[in-house]
C-alpha cells in the first residue's frame, strides 16, 4: 500500500491569512506552523492567498520560510516573493477607479484607494484606524483625485455596517458585469476587477505550475474566500468563518480555538485522505 508521503493527495495549498493562518492575536500559532510544515513534508506546495497587499504579506512568508508566489489583494496580483515573477494581474482601469472614488466620497464614505505601492485615503477618519489595526498597513493621506487616474488593485468604501449592507445591495446590480463587489468586513465594501479574486489567482498559479484543480487545497474563512473554496479540489472553511464560506467549502474544520483552526483543518484533510486509501 502506498503511503501519503509517497503519493500526496494535494500538490498546492492556498491559505488565507486573517482568521485562518493567524488568529485574533495576529500571530501564527505553533499548531498552524507545524501543520504547514507537515503539508510541505508530504510534497504539498504552500502559498498564502489574502486580501492584503503583496508587500504586507511578505513578513508572513519570511516567518514561515516560504519562497514562493504570493496571491495578494484578493487575487488582483500573483507575484513571486523574491524573483518578482508575475503570473496574474487584474486591476481596475483608471476611469472606473476614478468614478468609484468620486462616488464614494460624494456618498460620505471613507474611501481607500489601493495602488500597487500603498493604500491612500482622502482624510483620516475613525475607520482608517480600524483598517490599519486589522491589516497592520499604514494609510497615506493625500488628494485621491489625481491618484485615482492610475490603475487600482481595489477601491474600498467604509462606513457603519448597516450602511455598507444596504449600499452593497443597491450597487451590485450596477457593477456586477464589470467589477466584484464584496463585503470583506461588516464595515468594508470592496470593489475589484472581475478576475481579482482568489479563485482566479490560484487557478492561474496552478496552471503555471502544472497542477490540476483537484490537487489544490484551499483554507479560508471569509466572503472573499468563497470562490476559491468552491473551486479547489478540497476547500476547507474555518469553524468560525462566515456562512458563505461554510456553504462554499467541502469541509469545515473541527471546532476549537481560533488560533489553531487551520491546523485542525489540515489534520482532518489528511486523516480523510488516509482513510480513503485504506478503504
Amino acid at each position: 500500500m502506498s503511503s501519503l508521503n509517497q503519493t500526496p493527495e494535494f500538490s498546492l495549498a492556498a491559505i488565507d491569512i486573517d482568521e485562518t493562518l493567524i488568529g485574533p492575536d495576529k500571530k501564527i500559532s505553533p499548531q498552524n506552523r507545524t501543520a504547514i510544515a507537515r503539508l510541505q513534508s508530504l510534497g504539498c506546495r504552500v502559498v498564502l492567498a489574502s486580501g492584503r497587499r503583496h508587500a504586507n504579506m511578505l513578513p508572513y512568508y519570511a516567518e514561515l520560510g516560504l519562497d514562493d508566489f504570493v496571491v495578494s489583494s484578493q487575487g488582483a496580483r500573483v507575484q513571486h516573493a523574491t524573483t518578482g515573477d508575475i503570473v496574474h494581474r487584474a486591476e481596475i482601469a483608471p476611469e472606473a477607479a476614478s468614478r468609484l472614488v468620486a462616488e464614494g466620497l460624494k456618498r460620505g464614505f471613507t474611501v481607500l484607494l489601493w495602488l500597487e505601492d500603498r493604500v491612500f485615503a482622502q482624510e483620516r477618519t475613525q475607520w482608517i484606524g480600524a483598517y490599519e489595526r486589522l491589516c497592520d498597513d499604514p494609510v497615506a493621506i493625500t488628494d485621491l483625485t489625481a491618484l485615482s487616474l492610475r490603475t487600482a488593485e481595489k477601491v474600498v468604501w467604509i462606513d457603519e455596517p448597516g450602511v455598507v449592507a444596504s449600499t452593497a445591495k443597491e450597487i451590485r446590480g450596477r457593477h456586477e458585469d464589470q467589477l466584484l463587489v464584496t463585503i470583506t468586513e461588516p464595515w468594508s465594501l470592496e470593489f475589484s476587477a472581475r478576475e481579482a479574486n482568489k479563485r482566479d489567482g490560484v487557478a492561474a498559479l496552478a496552471r503555471r505550475l502544472g497542477i490540476r484543480r483537484d490537487a489544490v487545497l484551499a483554507f479560508g474563512d471569509g466572503n472573499n474566500d468563497v470562490e476559491l473554496l468552491a473551486w479547489a479540489g478540497m476547500g476547507v472553511a474555518m469553524p468560525h468563518g462566515r456562512p458563505s464560506a461554510h456553504a462554499a467549502a467541502r469541509l469545515i474544520a473541527p471546532e476549537g480555538n481560533r488560533e489553531s483552526a487551520l491546523a485542525r483543518g489540515v489534520e482532518e484533510v489528511l486523516r480523510r485522505a488516509e482513510e480513503a486509501k485504506v478503504a
